[in-house]
């Protein structure tokens, strides 16, 4: 069966619930193997706080990079001390980093298929000294990817980013040709790597109707415009389409027109794909050698602890997960 590692997240967030109730759900049974990272304490209290079952067997990092064959649901004991639910610090950003490195050396060993990863802070993961803006970055780290692309994905809209965790003002100076070349190259390799259709791609301008020639911004005739040009050479097969104004292309990809779409910045491509599927997105790190798929929210400290998050986005991960590893 596929074995699927999960990592907790944040501990003082909604991660180890979300978690613990996903990885229960009876539809896995028989269907994969699931193993949590995480305090196996922290998660047996949590799990009893919020009226959850707990259902796992403990394995040791040992066992798993042995190779030892799998409980249908296990966890990885990563011990996080002093945790309160709402309450994030440096001690729970370095648990949440602790959590992510060690299944990494489960997927990136060929012990597990794929990761998929529960929110972390990203001012506690950086206070304890990872310095990445988040998940993302310190997974292309840890696997010495340079060449990655943060995308997400619905059954009827999928979304890459060309810049992910920058501020606004330094998105024009990051967009340049060899940057959306590569973006692009990115989405045409891992799109059919993982099952996924490709052949029709749409790139987003980056100005307001994509710069309306030039009035508006050089951006798409400098630095878009060539990339596109270079990427359609390289990539015969595929229909490259764009700069196309982002306020009316989101609508298209989703009735159908293209199969992917690349956004220029954060909130550009993740705000229409939220609001047509929060909850049912899932965040998927594209370069990696391995499947790392993601919730699409936040630790949730407000209610953490409280028994009332939702696991949907967690189910979604998961799905998503099986999907593509077994197409990769």
């Amino acid at each position: 069966m596929p074995q699927l590692g999960i990592t907790t997240g944040d501990p003082a967030g909604i991660g180890p619930e979300i978690s613990l109730r996903a990885a229960q759900e009876e539809s896995w049974t028989g269907a994969c193997r699931l193993i949590l990272f995480g305090g196996w304490d922290l998660l047996k209290d949590r799990a009893a706080g919020v009226g959850l079952p707990f259902g796992f067997e403990k394995i040791s990092m040992q066992e798993l990079l042995r190779g030892d064959e799998l409980p249908h649901r296990g966890i990885v004991d990563i011990p996080a001390e002093n945790v309160r639910p709402g309450f994030g610090s440096k001690a729970t950003g370095d648990a949440a980093a602790r959590n992510i490195s060690a299944c990494y050396s489960a997927c990136s060993g060929g012990h597990l298929d794929a990761m998929v990863t529960a929110p972390l802070n990203k001012l506690f993961f950086q206070d304890a000294g990872y310095d990445f803006p988040g998940h993302t970055e310190f997974l292309a780290h840890l696997s010495g990817t340079s060449e990655y692309a943060m995308a997400f994905l619905t059954e009827r809209l999928k979304v890459v980013l060309a810049t992910i965790h920058l501020p606004l003002r330094a998105v024009v100076e990051a967009i340049n040709s060899p940057l959306i070349f590569q973006k692009l190259k990115i989405i045409i390799t891992e799109f059919s790597r993982l099952g996924l259709p490709c052949g029709r791609i749409a790139v987003a301008g980056l100005n307001p109707h994509a710069g309306e020639s030039g009035r508006l911004g050089a951006e798409e005739a400098q630095s878009i415009e060539p990339a596109i040009q270079l990427a359609r050479s390289s990539f015969p097969g595929v229909a490259i389409e764009g700069p196309l104004p982002a306020d009316t292309l989101f609508w298209r990809a989703l009735n159908g027109e293209f199969d992917v779409v690349l956004a220029m910045y954060h909130d550009q491509g993740l705000a229409p794909i939220k609001v047509v599927g929060f909850g049912e997105a899932v965040n998927v790190t594209l370069g990696l050698p391995f499947v790392r798929t993601s919730v699409d929210h936040g630790t949730a400290f407000d209610i953490a602890g409280k028994g009332i998050a939702k696991h949907d986005s967690m189910m979604t991960a998961i799905r998503w997960a099986l999907r593509l590893s077994s197409k990769k």
